[in-house]
This record gives C-alpha cells, structure tokens and sequence, in this order.
C-alpha cells in the first residue's frame, strides 16, 4: 500500500500535531472530493512529519528571545533588537530574501547590501558591517510591511530565520532529517511506496532527504506547495551543499505555486531551478490559494469550507492518483 507522509511549513510550533494532520487530510479530502476522488485518507494511512517546537528550540537557543509572528504582532518595536541579536551571515541571507521579495512586489529598495568585511578587518570595522545590516534589514521590512500584500515582516522574517537554520545549521538540520527519514521508514517499512506532501520549509527539508539517499521507498510524487526553493538566496544555500538533481527514487515532482504567495515567490522552472540535462522535469502549477496570504497548506474558512493548497482539486488530484 503506498503511504502518505506530510511535511509542515514554517511557524506552527506551539500547535498540537494531531489537530495539524488532521486540518491537513481535512483540506486534502476536501481537494480529493472537488478532484473526482473517492478517496479520503485518514491518520491510519498518513505520516505527519512535525518539527516546529524542535525546530523553534533549535534556532532560539534560549537566547535572544523567540522570534515567532506571535511575538512580533504584539510588540512590533521589538524587530529591531531582534534583528540585532543575528549574527551577520543570517542578516545577510534574511535581506537578500526580503528585497527578492520587494522586488517581486515591485519595490526595490535603494543601495546594495553592505560588503562583508575582509579577513584582517578589525571587531570594531566588523561590528559597523553588522550595523549597517541590521540598519538596512529593519528598513527593509518596514517596507515589506508597506507595501507587500499578504506577507509581514513577522511572517518573512520568521520563514527565513528557520530556513537559513535548516541550511546551514548541521545539528538542526540532522535533527530535522532524522524525523522525516523516521517517517519514511516507519510508514513503508522500507519497502513500500510513499507519497511525499511537503508545503513551504517542509519542501527545503523534503528536497533535501530525497535527494541525498540512495535507498528507501520509491516515491511516485514529491508534491511541494508554496515552495521557497526558487528563492534565489535559498537555491544558492542548497546549492551550496550539493549540485542541485531530480532525486533519484522520485517518480514525479509536481510544484504548485499561487502568483500571489510571495513566501515562494517563484515556480520552480528551469530558469529558477536548474538541474542536470536529461533530469525529469519539475511541474511548475500555477493555482489560486484562497487561503488568508495565499500561503497556508490547509485553513478552515468561516463558513466551514476548506481553503489552502491542499483543498484544490489540482493540487489533491495528483495525489490521489499516486496513492491509488
């Protein structure tokens, strides 16, 4: 029987991973049903891979306070000591990926970024680079909170935090894996084929095990709603690791995208997304996600009715025909 293995997002720590998985099946039953499917898969046949109280640990270290959109909501003012408690390589990552976002938006702000201080600069010519980050990211967010629809600086902020973590942190990073491999290889027993679902960071975490193992389950679809990985700064990271490849034992990668999901910002063609000549391709879908910010996998409306990637039908579609 070929499981179904789901892969969260980013900013759900705190949440029960049980009522996540089930907002998850509820939205792809949902998707299923608009699809033509009968089937509605249930807790017995699915994985939910959850990390966000690890990951928030992780990260945070105790030290400087969480950086979560909750936090932030309550105390805006408090983004620039936050912001100031980053060591320069992850200001540097975090603004590159704000202004790709601005740039999106049709806004790009004024001046490059600071240049990295040269080897023999002195602690004290180092701590004005980092100044001029900080200064340059805080600005910078302000006018993602201006002028970019459906994304704050809270959200952005909190997405890139954990994703510049993943990729270059080895301890988050094999603590994460390790989870999704677990899920892989408890649900299938090795053996048997997986479905793999992966929405936004879980699709950088999902890239990221597929394409280093050379065992395991088949899986016929790697699906990756509102993926980041066509975020320049974030292919180059992965890249950075390891030549970007189709992973070996996975059938079809399928990779929808809302235009207006601005944490993805890119479909992930060939232009954003280079792999080998001769690589199957990725399939590049362009959706409407009627979810609030056009980001969420799963959001229960007012009404009742399940909105997010997983509620459409051309999402949910393609899973339904690998499980069965």
């Amino acid at each position: 029987m070929t499981r179904l293995v789901l892969v969260h997002g980013r900013d759900l720590d705190g949440r029960d991973p049980e009522s996540l998985e089930a907002e998850w099946l509820g939205a792809l039953g949902a998707g299923l049903a608009a699809a033509g499917s009968p089937l509605r898969p249930t807790d017995d046949d699915a994985s939910f891979v959850y990390y966000g109280d690890t990951l928030e640990r992780l990260v945070d270290g105790g030290t400087p306070p969480p950086v979560t959109v909750h936090a932030l909501a309550a105390d805006p003012a408090a983004l620039p000591r936050l912001v100031r408690a980053l060591p320069d390589g992850e200001l540097r990552f975090v603004l590159d990926v704000a202004r790709e976002v601005l740039a999106a938006a049709g806004h790009r702000p004024a001046g490059p970024s600071p240049a990295p201080p040269a080897v023999e600069t002195s602690v004290e010519a180092e701590g004005v680079v980092g100044d001029a980050l900080v200064d340059a990211l805080v600005a910078t967010l302000a006018l993602v909170d201006r002028y970019v629809p459906g994304v704050s600086a809270a959200v952005l902020l909190t997405l890139t935090r954990d994703v510049y973590a993943y990729l270059h942190d080895d301890a988050v990073r094999r603590v994460i894996d390790a989870g999704l491999a677990d899920a892989l290889a408890d649900a299938t027993s090795g053996v048997e084929p997986a479905v793999v679902v992966a929405h936004s960071l879980g699709s950088v975490v999902a890239y990221s095990v597929l394409s280093a193992r050379t065992g395991g389950p088949d899986v016929p679809l790697l699906l990756t709603p509102g993926s980041p990985l066509g975020i320049r700064a974030v292919r180059e990271a992965v890249e950075s690791r390891a030549p970007l490849a189709f992973p070996a034992r996975v059938g079809r990668w399928v990779s929808p995208r809302d235009p207006r999901d601005l944490l993805a910002l890119h479909d992930l063609a060939p232009d954003v997304f280079p792999l080998p000549a001769g690589s199957p391709g990725i399939e590049a879908l362009r959706v409407t996600n009627r979810a609030p910010g056009f980001h969420a996998a799963a959001y229960r409306l007012d009404d009742g009715s399940w909105a997010g990637y997983l509620a459409l039908p051309e999402v949910a579609g393609p899973v339904g025909a690998a499980l069965t």
